[in-house]
Order: C-alpha cells, then sequence, then structure tokens
C-alpha cells in the first residue's frame, strides 16, 4: 500500500510539474553604433536556471554545411553529446577545425560529399573555421539547458520551461549576451523583465588564425 502511496504521488509530481510549465516570452534589441547590422535572427536565448539543476536534453544528430564556401546555419545550438555532421557541397575541398577548449576537433581535408562527423560533449561555444578559407566561419553552442531557441528577425523569442528561477540569457555574435532575472510561477506567469538589449559597440571583427596559430598564407586554388 505505501509503494502505491509513493507511486501516486511521483504521478501527481509529474503532472504538477507539467500543469505548471508556462511560456517565456520577450524581445532582444540592440544598441549599435553606425555600419553595424547583428543578424538578428540569429541571436540564442536560453533559460539558466538559478539554485537547482535541469535535466539534460537528449543528444541528437545535427548538421553544419559547406555552401559556396560559407557554413550553413552559421550558428547552431545543440546539446551535450550530438553528433554534428559536416557535408561538403562546394567543387572544392575544405578542412574544418576548432581550438575552442573543451571541443577541439580537426577534420582534415574532405572533398565534396557526406563530409565528416564529430561529436560534442562538453558544454560551451565551439568557434568552427575552415584552414583553406579564411572568411569562413560558424559557431556551434553546446547547450547545458533544454531550454533554449532562437530570436525571430524582430527579436521575439518564446520558451517554455516548468516553474522555478532563471537567468534568460540572450547571446549574439556581434555584442556578445545580456542576461536577465526571472521567476516562472507555478500559476504560470512569468515575474521579471524578458526584455534584453545586447550592445554591440564594441565589436570588433578581428581575423581568426589558422589552425596552427599562424596567419593564413595567400589563398590556393582547391
Amino acid at each position: 500500500m505505501k509503494r502505491l502511496l509513493l507511486a501516486g504521488a511521483c504521478v501527481f509530481t509529474l503532472v504538477a510539474d507539467v500543469l505548471s510549465a508556462a511560456t517565456v516570452t520577450g524581445k532582444v534589441a540592440f544598441v549599435t553604433k553606425r555600419g553595424q547590422r547583428p543578424v538578428i535572427n540569429e541571436t540564442l536565448v536560453w533559460l539558466e536556471p538559478v539554485g537547482w539543476k535541469l535535466p539534460k536534453k537528449q543528444a541528437a544528430a545535427f548538421q553544419l554545411a559547406t555552401r559556396n564556401k560559407t557554413l550553413v546555419p552559421h550558428v547552431l545550438a545543440i546539446p551535450p553529446g550530438s553528433t554534428v555532421a559536416f557535408p561538403n557541397e562546394d567543387p572544392i575541398i575544405h578542412n574544418l577545425f576548432s581550438l575552442s577548449s573543451g571541443n577541439t576537433f580537426d577534420l582534415g581535408f574532405y572533398r565534396k560529399g557526406p563530409g565528416k562527423s564529430q561529436k560534442f560533449d562538453q558544454p560551451g561555444v565551439v568557434n568552427v573555421y575552415c584552414n583553406v578559407h579564411p572568411d569562413m566561419s560558424a559557431v556551434i553552442h553546446v547547450m547545458p539547458s533544454p531550454h533554449y531557441t532562437f530570436a525571430d528577425a524582430a527579436g521575439n523569442y518564446s520558451i517554455e520551461a516548468p516553474a522555478g528561477k532563471y537567468r534568460v540569457i540572450a547571446w549574439n555574435e556581434q555584442g556578445g549576451q545580456a542576461e536577465s532575472p526571472i521567476e516562472v510561477k507555478s500559476n504560470g506567469t512569468v515575474t521579471g523583465s524578458v526584455a534584453l538589449t545586447i550592445d554591440s559597440r564594441n565589436f570588433r571583427m578581428v581575423q581568426h588564425t589558422n589552425k596552427q596559430g599562424r596567419r593564413y598564407q595567400p589563398p590556393k586554388e582547391y
């Protein structure tokens, strides 16, 4: 009988958690200087719990393609343990790599085709470059939080999350990030500021080095 009561309590708790979930809706704005045009729909927004841990999101398979000497998508968000395939859709070779701590990799040279894959276990920001073409870049966010999304072209975002205290964080490659404390109440309401402003006026585009930490040589025909 006691076991039945415990099982019933667990079911009730799970149902209560689902019922107490709410949708956090807000907007990201930018402060820019003349000539800056941050890509608003590449702004990643997520909820970071305060004082408690969220369950991990299940790992999955993703794709980051090389197309017309461009990495598509430019910004990718994945759960830890996920695998990213890097197909090459160009008629030339590429050599994607990253020196980001915890997720370093080097795919070596590969031609047009399905390409190669890489698993990412460590949460954090992974800057991806091509060792052949210095203008190619992408960013992979390995997300410790399961509650994340991208803002739309107008800066609007919407994330569903269970009751609890969070920091809502917005990140954009041009300007870094902004954050605000919020609380999702058990009645489904959200308190705190869900409007975030990223100040990108100090952003400077800096040319990265190759995988040996050196400046790129004049391009060769590949």
